[in-house]
């Protein structure tokens, strides 16, 4: 769905691409925390004490800790209003105490949400949000990955350098809005667990065979943005509470 026919794509279309959608296509990192020479210090330094702290709260050990990264849209030059800091620590599961391997993974994912549910960090404004990953993550070459112990992108992220039909993008965008909205109004559990199933579908596919600026994970990402995700996500939450209650 890209005619990747330039390599970078012009001020005057960056300006056009940017009317109209909750999406922003730049050609600088965000300047709250980026300056001419990389991540400015005081923010690596507030990131660090985050991923330390939350390392705490999780009871990993230093020696477990791998690395601790910078990602997401403030790592790269998609950000917007929206963008939260992702900041993920890897860690080796081996030094993780008393926990069965084959339960890893729930025991890092309820530390995060209990983590959420307790704690609001702020960098300048804009939500630190921590995740737990296992070593050796492979990600599309066009995603940032900043490592804040050695204070470098491990993985460089990329511009966006091909056009896209921002009129496409929209039509698309607001014909599933009107779907979602329909089948909200309605009460339609089933067709709202469907249509989510493939939105997440149709943007893995995209994001395996485009990378980060694949058209369908551009779509998932304008109705994240402007609300319709949570908009699914609740209803569907809603009802099956609903359905499972006695008035």
């Amino acid at each position: 769905m890209f005619n990747r026919v330039r390599k970078h794509i012009s001020a005057s279309d960056l300006r056009r691409l940017n009317e109209g959608l909750t999406l922003k296509f730049r050609d600088k990192l965000n300047p709250i925390f980026w300056g001419p020479s990389g991540l400015k210090s005081i923010v690596r330094e507030k990131l660090m004490d985050f991923g330390k702290a939350f390392a705490d709260y999780a009871e990993i050990p230093e020696q477990g800790i791998v690395d601790i990264l910078m990602l997401g849209g403030n790592a790269g030059y998609n950000y917007t209003k929206y963008s939260d800091i992702d900041v993920h620590l890897v860690v080796d599961p081996k030094y993780v105490p008393d926990c069965d391997p084959e339960l890893i993974d729930d025991y890092y994912m309820d530390k995060k949400t209990l983590w959420e549910l307790t704690h609001d960090i702020k960098i300048y404004g804009v939500q630190a949000e921590p995740y737990i990953e296992r070593p050796g993550i492979t990600r599309k070459k066009s995603q940032g990955v900043y490592s804040l112990l050695k204070n470098r992108f491990i993985q460089e992220p990329q511009r966006f350098d091909g056009e896209l039909d921002e009129r496409e993008l929209e039509k698309k965008t607001n014909n599933i809005k009107g779907k979602i909205d329909r089948l909200v109004d309605s009460d339609n559990g089933v067709g709202l667990r469907a249509i989510m199933k493939k939105l997440r579908a149709a943007r893995q596919a995209s994001l395996d065979s485009f990378g980060e600026y694949g058209f369908e994970n551009l779509v998932f990402k304008e109705l994240r943005n402007s609300g319709y995700i949570d908009k699914v996500r609740d209803t569907v939450l809603q009802l099956n509470s609903r359905n499972l209650s006695l008035t």
